[in-house]
């Protein structure tokens, strides 16, 4: 198979259509894994909609929401297959290309669910922010969770390892943002851990959009780092996939 720069693509497509497959056959997990969002959803409604409109503290729980999808969709797709990897790789499976068809499958189910939970929660509450950037922003979000999923599954032995890695990825996210106290309180590595967190880039750049009158670029600007993000988290579970052995 012919390469093209960093990936093969050629070997990325047949991968992602051998994917795709794998889990539209595995309709009962996959079922799962969609019907999270719903679910989320509907318990966001049933607390906010006794306001009746959007708050700071939702637009946090959104964006952490849409990460923690993106999260526990990818934490066990690559160590679930370690086996059939590592023997695909000596021949002649290229990591690039397989990252890419993991990437390439699951930000479909992270659109499926970012569209699912942004329509049951507009409809019920209103959200002050143009649905469109809503879902890009929830749809990046979740991306670059589902990055930091693939992260995780690069990196442990068994599937286990990998599920109990989340919480802790996750908790983080609160921990370390305005949800838990005031952005003034930070100082130090706090802060430092602070400006680190995904989700917190995501819930500023809603603020920004939820504000009378919004400062777009700023708002779109704050969309970037989840990109920067994203990319980062592969970057660094490439060559973990490449040293990968029995």
């Amino acid at each position: 198979m012919s390469q093209s720069g960093f990936i093969n693509w050629r070997q990325g497509g047949i991968l992602a259509d051998r994917y795709l497959e794998q889990m539209l056959a595995d309709y009962k997990s996959t079922g799962i894994l969609v019907l999270q969002a719903p679910l989320l959803a509907a318990m966001v409604v049933a607390v906010w909609n006794n306001i009746g409109h959007a708050t700071g503290s939702l637009y946090f729980v959104m964006t952490l929401s849409a990460f923690w999808l993106g999260c526990t969709d990818a934490c066990r797709e690559i160590v679930k297959e370690r086996p059939l990897f590592l023997r695909e790789r000596m021949v002649n499976l290229e990591v690039g290309a397989y990252l890419y068809s993991k990437m390439r499958v699951l930000a479909l189910l992270n659109v499926v669910q970012v569209v699912t939970y942004v329509l049951i929660i507009q409809y019920w509450i209103d959200i002050r922010v143009p649905i469109g950037w809503v879902m890009l922003n929830l749809f990046l979000t979740a991306v670059c969770g589902t990055a930091l999923g693939l992260l995780i599954s690069a990196s442990v032995e068994k599937s286990d390892y990998a599920v109990g890695l989340v919480p802790i990825v996750i908790l983080p996210q609160i921990l370390f943002s305005e949800f838990a106290i005031s952005e003034d309180a930070f100082a130090g590595f706090s802060e430092f851990m602070f400006h680190v967190m995904p989700a917190g880039w995501a819930h500023e750049s809603l603020k920004e959009f939820g504000k009378t009158s919004p400062d777009f670029l700023l708002a779109v600007g704050n969309m970037g780092p989840l990109i920067g993000f994203t990319v980062l988290f592969l970057l660094v579970a490439y060559p973990i996939l490449r040293m990968a052995s029995y």
